[in-house]
């Protein structure tokens, strides 16, 4: 269905709602006026329901600089700039990427210089260690093993680091770890027992001896202890009848009687037991001195000062019981000598026992021998740690930290870079992936260039062709001159451009994959858009073919600023009835426009000076003197030069009319110069007088009518 009626924006157009167009419609107007505001709205409300085309220059022609050729066809055209821009960003990323000798100092180079000298670091340091690994093997083969080399080194910096002690030796305990690494096995003998020495009643038991009273008879007197000892000595070696050893008088069994009497069988018991307690007491000194300290070569070096501490509380603790049995036995033995003096209780620290030097003893034992079991592997830790030493001493001498560091900030940067390289070298596999995407989106235009071609060699010596460049991108041309040699593309013109697009346009509006069953609206929007004379015919008479043949089907609206344009295609417009024809002229006045229909030739416009006349009278009809003297200026500029009179000559009788009228007087902006407050009559009257004083009263009342 054809459209009749539009809906204009209030803010640009007076007649917001402008009904009776026909299928043929010709609008003209100056620029700025809202000839793009009509395309557009047409666009916008009919796009749904009609196949709408647009015409408004070159926007299905591009230039594709990297193939010296045109995107043909508007899908083509407006993928161009986005294959442009990717491959743009593509050969930025390149120049970036891989060596380049412009570019010097770009990532690709720097990542090489990093990973130089990250390599040169890495090597120094490997040589280090390699010196060291030697040196040691050399010097050291019983900790190192005589196959020690850089990758045992390395490993043995790595024990280093994940030390959680100090790994650096002191002298001493350097030479303990030496000793350790010669220390043969030591075949432990039986373990060392210890007597249970009870001495818990002997100061009790003498003490109830030394306070025990005898009974002794009141008949007989001794002047002295060893008297009365020394008789009861004798009981043992005289009987009754017998002379006495001391005095040569016989024995009576009165005196015997007395004597034993005295020294009664107690007594004998006591003394016998006295002698016992002493004996036992010797005895059991005896037993203790024969205790034996702790042979220190039945254990490791290790444990040898603690051997030594034990053996020194084993010594005393048997003096200390020496000294105890000692006292008891001089205590029984001056009671003996007495026997029948009591004494009083005797007081003495009892020694302590054997049993925490039994246990002591006991674990040293046990961790001695565990460690004579584990002695193979106590070897093979203190040469691990006589190693470890040694190559911590090697490590200091190399600056080891210090060149580790650097390494590590190297190795930070250098990873950095490869991260951007990578990250870079990504984003180019995607931009790749872009642009094979887009290309693959471009259309075969070659039906449309062989058209296109066919209408190009009529320009005769300005004619070009266009030749398809074989590829995976479609539509893609270079530009053949009519001798054949081959045309760089930003060559061509903005009119050729302009007339190539033109062509393809009309053949795209036969274009069978395009075709749909809606109604089809062709709007051309200024198509004269810098042309020369040749391609300004061939546009013409293309357009006057399409006005001539359009179809029931097509609706056609062509829009311009060109008076030339517009008088040419419109060539015979009003010979045939006009029920299919439409022409509006664009009129624009505090800052809207008027539009209004042109019904009949007489008040067509006939030339660019015709359209300065109908324009001048509009700005009358509108009362905008200030307006008219822009038309005014350019009439008596034509009118002068056409008449080969100059502006000096024209204006010569009337100064007044010289500053108002004189085109070169003014600039461009300068529309409403010393208007003095005249009104649109007072213009019109001085523009009347002017011809009148020229000859050409006559020219004006013909054209202002």
């Amino acid at each position: 269905m054809m459209i009749t009626e539009l809906q204009l924006p209030s803010d640009r157009f007076f007649n917001t709602t402008y009904s009776g167009l026909k299928q043929k419609n010709f609008i003209y107007g100056k620029n700025g006026t809202g000839k793009s505001t009509i395309t557009q709205t047409i666009s916008d409300l009919f796009h749904a329901t009609h196949d709408v085309r647009i015409f408004q220059g070159f926007d299905s022609v591009a230039e594709n600089s990297a193939l010296n050729a045109i995107s043909l066809g508007r899908e083509n055209a407006s993928i161009q700039p986005q294959i442009d821009q990717v491959s743009l960003q593509i050969s930025e990323l390149e120049k970036d990427l891989i060596a380049n000798d412009s570019r010097p100092d770009n990532l690709y180079a720097r990542y090489q210089s990093k990973e130089k000298e990250y390599k040169e670091q890495e090597k120094s340091i490997n040589n280090n260690f390699s010196s060291s690994a030697s040196k040691l093997k050399r010097e050291h083969t019983d900790l190192t093993g005589v196959y020690y080399d850089i990758r045992n080194f390395k490993r043995d910096i790595e024990c280093i680091e994940n030390s959680v002690s100090s790994v650096l030796l002191s002298d001493t305990e350097t030479e303990q770890l030496q000793q350790l690494m010669k220390q043969e096995e030591i075949k432990i003998e039986t373990k060392q027992s210890f007597p249970n020495v009870d001495v818990s009643g002997f100061l009790e038991a003498t003490n109830e001896i030394i306070t025990t009273e005898l009974a002794k008879s009141i008949i007989l007197e001794f002047s002295t202890i060893e008297e009365q000892n020394w008789v009861r000595e004798g009981l043992n070696y005289h009987e009754e009848g017998d002379v006495c050893a001391f005095c040569n008088n016989p024995i009576s069994e009165q005196r015997l009687d007395q004597l034993n009497h005295y020294f009664s069988d107690n007594v004998k018991k006591f003394e016998t037991r006295l002698s016992g307690a002493i004996e036992h007491l010797k005895s059991k000194k005896y037993e203790i001195s024969k205790i034996n300290v702790i042979e220190p070569s039945q254990f490791y070096p290790i444990y040898r000062e603690q051997i030594s501490v034990l053996n020194t509380s084993i010594l005393k603790l048997i003096q200390k019981y020496t000294q105890f049995l000692d006292f008891l036995i001089k205590t029984l033995e001056k009671r003996k000598s007495n026997l029948f003096t009591t004494m009083s209780e005797i007081s003495y620290k009892i020694p302590d026992s054997f049993e925490s030097i039994k246990e002591q003893y006991g674990k040293i034992y046990v961790e001695n021998k565990k460690y004579g079991q584990d002695l193979t592997i106590k070897k093979e830790e203190a040469k691990n740690k006589l190693r470890l030493n040694l190559v911590n001493i090697e490590l200091s001498g190399m600056n080891y930290s210090q060149e580790i560091s650097d390494l590590k900030d190297l190795g930070i940067e250098k990873k950095r870079l490869a991260d951007e390289l990578k990250n870079n070298q990504n984003n180019l596999l995607a931009l790749r992936t872009q642009k094979y995407d887009l290309i693959s989106q471009t259309i075969d235009e070659s039906i449309a260039a062989e058209r296109i071609n066919k209408a190009l060699r009529s320009l005769g010596n300005h004619s070009f062709q266009l030749v398809l460049v074989s590829g995976e991108q479609k539509g893609q041309y270079t530009i053949k001159n009519i001798d054949g040699s081959t045309r760089d593309v930003d060559t061509l013109s903005t009119g050729e451009k302009n007339i190539v697009s033109f062509l393809w346009f009309l053949a795209d509006l036969d274009n069978p994959s395009k075709k749909t069953e809606n109604p089809q609206i062709i709007i051309f929007d200024d198509p004269m858009n810098s042309n020369d004379d040749t391609t300004q015919y061939l546009i013409i008479s293309y357009l006057q073919d399409l006005i001539n043949n359009l179809s029931e089907n097509q609706q056609l609206f062509i829009l311009t600023h060109n008076i030339h344009f517009y008088l040419n295609v419109r060539y015979d417009w009003w010979r045939k009835a006009s029920k299919t024809k439409l022409t509006l002229h664009l009129k624009k006045i505090d800052g809207k426009s008027k539009i209004l229909p042109i019904e009949t030739k007489d008040k067509d416009l006939k030339t660019s000076y015709d359209a300065l006349w109908t324009e001048l009278k509009w700005l009358y009809q509108q009362d905008k003197p200030d307006f008219m003297l822009n038309p005014i200026r350019r009439i008596f500029e034509t009118f002068s030069k056409f008449n080969n009179i100059s502006l000096s000559v024209l204006f010569k009788n009337d100064a007044e009319a010289k500053k108002l009228f004189d085109v070169n007087s003014h600039s461009i902006d300068d529309l409403e110069a010393d208007l003095n407050g005249k009104t649109k009559e007072d213009i019109i009257a001085k523009v009347r007088e002017l011809f009148s004083n020229n000859n050409a009263q006559a020219h004006f009342e013909k054209n202002w009518d």
